[in-house]
């Protein structure tokens, strides 16, 4: 019930199609009692790590970070796939550790089909991919949008499957639930009560209950965004322009990805993992 709750209360950085079939899901199970089918929705597509050898990229066959059989320069491959909670975001910051600390691994891929997620150290992640001491890149192999848009253009250099690739959707939301109406047709008398010294307390959403106001959730909301774009900005080296397509939301086309600078080529996961491989062996060269 942890993560349902979780979700239900979080602020999000993902693709509105994604979040509302993702709602669908989840609501539909709970209307129906299925408490286990809606933690299951949940748990889906969870952040995983492992190592390949760049000589031979194959997912079919690869190491655990944590194998002492994993070969010397092996380069490490995190995958994020789906919606990504705030648990799978803190699963990602262990495995980003784990290579980086492990001496086997030379550097990293992340490998993105993702539309976005909770906001929740999705920054901090972010930062950890920017100050990377080990070359790293990311591969789109279909979409990159919103958290993960966020944390893929931390990368080095930035590589899509083909131009039917989908990335950008940069910005935040968040959804009121209110109960009110269920508890007042099941004849059940449910009232907030906050002693008069706490009047701050939750006044954000006090104010869009009480008053519908959404101004207080906003500015909340608009701090967050200005972090993603700003940090966006930095990432891939393009001024902030509040009036842009790419930090007022839009998605971009793998080709129009690649005409803007969002990504750097368009190319195969081998094509990243002998990137990052070279990139390494370069630097240790010199």
């Amino acid at each position: 019930m942890n993560k349902i709750h979780t979700v239900l209360t979080e602020r999000w950085s993902i693709s509105d199609a994604a979040y509302s079939s993702l709602m669908l899901a989840l609501l539909s199970a709970l209307k129906t009692g299925n408490i286990e089918a809606a933690e299951r929705q949940l748990d889906m597509n969870p952040v995983k790590a492992f190592g390949i050898q760049p000589s031979q990229p194959n997912v079919a066959r690869n190491w655990e970070l944590d194998d002492e059989n994993l070969p010397m320069d092996s380069v490490a491959v995190i995958t994020m796939e789906g919606p990504l909670y705030s648990w799978e975001t803190f699963r990602l910051e262990g495995y980003l550790q784990a290579a980086i600390e492990n001496s086997k691994v030379i550097g990293i891929v992340l490998w993105i089909n993702g539309p976005g997620g909770m906001a929740a150290h999705v920054d901090l992640v972010a930062k950890m991919v920017e100050e990377c001491p080990k070359p790293i890149a990311t591969y789109v192999a279909f979409m990159m949008a919103s958290a993960h848009f966020w944390i893929g253009t931390a990368a080095q250099r930035i590589f899509i499957a083909s131009p039917m690739c989908n990335v950008g959707c940069v910005g935040t939301m968040t959804q009121y639930f209110s109960l009110s109406g269920l508890y007042e047709k099941l004849g059940i008398d449910a009232r907030d009560i906050y002693p008069d010294e706490a009047d701050l307390k939750n006044y954000e959403f006090r104010q869009l209950h009480d008053h519908g106001n959404e101004e207080p959730i906003k500015t909340k909301l608009s701090k967050t965004n200005q972090l993603f774009c700003q940090a966006v900005s930095r990432q891939l080296g393009i001024a902030y322009d509040p009036d842009s397509e790419l930090f007022r939301g839009k998605m971009f086309d793998g080709d129009e990805a690649m005409e803007m600078g969002i990504a750097d080529q368009i190319g195969t996961l081998q094509d990243a993992v002998m990137w990052v491989f070279t990139k390494a062996v370069v630097a240790r060269t010199k």
